[in-house]
């Protein structure tokens, strides 16, 4: 069978329920979902030291989690979750609202990636609601190497693509599930052009140009 004609159904992380979400709004096949191309694209590659941070500025940063902990406050029922994370050049915090469930994803010693525009507030300058990446093993022990980093996130630390939310399909799902889908592409996919076509016009196949498309180097 060919995989672009596979049911989305049987996708890692999508199943039956998932699948019908997908349905609703167009999506039924793997070629339905990485024919949606992102509407564009975020540099979240190049990090900047915390010294280096300004208002209202969106940055990428790398460094290690100090603390982490949901902070009380006066409103009922309203909770901010605060991360403290450092590099050599400094620290600075971060912040998200009514998501306590964070503090099973957060500890400190983890190395991260925030990406978000920094807000100065009465607290200072801090980070509002950041993408972030907990990064593993050893591979982050370098924020140099780009190589490492891109092998170990999706969200951040990349050129990142953006996807117009549909329904409660949202930008970061999707990347999850294109992503997914590329890791499974065969080696060889049936391509309208000749190869006579592709190489004197100097064009990339269709399996390279899905997986540039959407995660462009």
């Amino acid at each position: 069978m060919d995989y672009l004609a596979s049911s989305l159904q049987y996708l890692k992380g999508v199943g039956p329920r998932r699948a019908a979400d997908l349905q609703r709004v167009g999506l039924q096949t793997i070629e339905d979902l990485l024919y949606r191309f992102p509407i564009r694209y975020e540099d979240r590659g190049h990090f900047q030291t915390i010294a280096t941070l300004r208002p209202g500025v969106a940055a990428s940063i790398i460094g290690e989690v100090v603390s982490a902990g949901v902070r009380p406050t006066r409103r009922p029922r309203f909770r901010i979750f605060e991360l403290l994370v450092r590099d050599a050049t400094g620290s600075i915090r971060a912040i998200w609202f009514n998501q306590p469930f964070l503090a099973d994803i957060f500890h400190p010693r983890q190395r991260v990636i925030l990406f978000g525009k920094l807000e100065l507030t009465s607290h200072g300058l801090q980070l509002q609601n950041p993408q972030y990446e907990v990064l593993r093993g050893d591979s982050a022990a370098d924020p140099a190497s780009r190589d490492s980093v891109e092998d170990d996130t999706l969200h951040t630390g990349r050129i990142v693509p953006v996807y117009e939310k549909t329904g409660n399909l949202t930008t970061k799902m999707q990347r999850v599930l294109v992503h997914e889908a590329l890791t499974q592409l065969p080696e060889t996919l049936p391509d309208p052009i000749p190869s006579a076509v592709l190489g004197r016009q100097e064009l990339l196949d269709r399996r390279a140009a899905l997986e540039y498309v959407h995660y462009p180097r």
